[in-house]
């Protein structure tokens, strides 16, 4: 069985959705996972802990494996530079 902690958006993933993946440094999820840690650890990330960048639609294609190429960042401008990791205002 898999599970996913989910806790509300900080203000960097609050722009796209307002909620978040929690997530946890080694030292807390092996707290969380021994039932040592309560529901402190389910807060959301610092805003300077992520990161985003447009990457092509073939990343949503079954199929296409794990191709590195498919995180890398795009243009979203024909003929444009590749698109550098941005922050939503």
């Amino acid at each position: 069985m898999a599970t996913m902690l989910i806790t509300q958006a900080n203000s960097f993933i609050g722009a796209i959705h307002d909620r978040m993946p929690v997530l946890l440094d080694r030292e807390s999820a092996d707290a969380w996972l021994s039932g040592e840690a309560g529901l402190k650890l389910l807060k959301p990330a610092l805003d300077g802990a992520l990161r985003m960048w447009p990457v092509s639609r073939r990343v949503s294609k079954p199929g296409n494996g794990d191709d590195a190429n498919l995180i890398e960042p795009i243009s979203l401008h024909p003929g444009g530079e590749p698109a550098a990791p941005f922050r939503p205002n």
